[in-house]
């Protein structure tokens, strides 16, 4: 029996484009003969890649719960005095 594909869920995205912004991005893609959807999907991903969400992107772990930070110590030394 074959393996069925796992589905692909997609989310609709809205952009605002002055007119200007818009001639940039159709004249772009004319250029270089791909569609806008293409240019912008590349553009959000090298975006990603380099903000440190490429692949390899492992979200920080949430601190123990009792484990102090800085900020703790700050706060308990101005209430106390």
């Amino acid at each position: 029996m074959a393996k069925r594909r796992k589905v692909r869920r997609f989310r609709t995205v809205t952009f605002k484009f002055t007119v200007q912004q818009k001639g940039r991005v159709d004249a772009y893609c004319r250029k270089h003969s791909i569609t806008p959807i293409r240019m912008y999907k590349k553009a959000i991903i090298l975006f990603l890649t380099n903000n440190g969400y490429g692949e390899n992107y492992q979200s920080e772990p949430e601190p123990a719960k009792n484990q102090l930070t800085i900020f703790d110590q700050i706060k308990e030394g101005v209430s106390n005095d």
